[in-house]
């Protein structure tokens, strides 16, 4: 698709605490009788824990995405950008 200006890019992103994210982890405290850290902490140990050592957040990904789209990225394209905080290990 590129010689017709169009470039194909992914993100992937990790646990990204959104508002959906935090209301899952407040549940968990709440029905572990446990705090939001504690929560936030088993979910994270759940997904095989983050390399970075916390979630990410949701501006870390828009501005991914943003500078994809972006003529600062026009010479990208067929990429797959993972923003999962060392999640998947990957070189």
């Amino acid at each position: 698709m590129a010689p017709r200006g169009i470039r194909v890019l992914t993100v992937t992103p990790g646990f990204i605490e959104t508002s959906a994210a935090q209301a899952r982890i407040e549940r968990m405290a709440a029905e572990n009788g446990t705090d939001a850290a504690t929560a936030r902490q088993q979910l994270v140990d759940g997904i095989g824990g983050i390399p970075l050592g916390r979630p990410g957040r949701p501006a870390e990904v828009a501005e991914l995405v943003a500078f994809l789209a972006s003529d600062r990225a026009s010479y990208l394209t067929g990429g797959e950008y993972v923003a999962d905080g060392g999640n998947i290990p990957s070189i």
